[in-house]
């Protein structure tokens, strides 16, 4: 075999060999999308099932009806299983210190703080990163009065 018909072959062997390679990868990188993309959609609809749970609880409390609170207390825990598995460290880190200061210190409204700063956390971490929301306006949304805010702002701001 001479060198000019040598040549060829191995370039388009080495040709052939890239083009397959470059196949793999694009096509492990399509995987990766994927996977991420479904990912994303899970740790969304957990952080919508929280914000849903505490928006059925402040309706339950508005239209004076009793909250079940055995089926609240395991929407929580599942809650907290999803997010320990689909959210970020800060937004499952902020929802443990949430949790756990409505435990150590039941009946005290300052948890408020904790929850609000959850819900900014959630914000940003669904494609807000710059929000400039703040507590103040997450608690005047709740509230829908600027009056009852004034009652309300000591749990907010410490």
């Amino acid at each position: 075999m001479n060198w000019q018909t040598f040549i060829p072959l191995v370039i388009g062997f080495l040709s052939a060999f890239i083009a397959i390679i470059g196949y793999f990868l694009h096509r492990q990188t399509e995987r990766i999308k994927i996977i991420e993309n479904q990912l994303s959609e899970k740790k969304y609809r957990t952080y919508i099932q929280l914000v849903g749970f505490f928006y059925n609880i402040l309706k339950d409390v508005k239209f004076s009806n009793k909250t079940n609170e055995k089926e609240s207390v395991g929407m929580l825990i599942d809650i907290k299983k999803d997010l320990l598995i689909y959210g970020s460290d800060k937004i499952f880190q902020k929802y443990v210190e949430w949790l756990t200061y409505t435990v150590v210190y039941p009946g005290d409204n300052r948890h408020f703080k904790h929850f609000l700063e959850l819900l900014l956390e959630i914000r940003k971490d669904m494609g807000n990163p710059k929000t400039k929301l703040t507590k103040k306006d997450v608690m005047l949304s709740l509230t829908q009065n600027p009056d009852t805010y004034e009652e309300v702002k000591c749990f907010v701001e410490w």
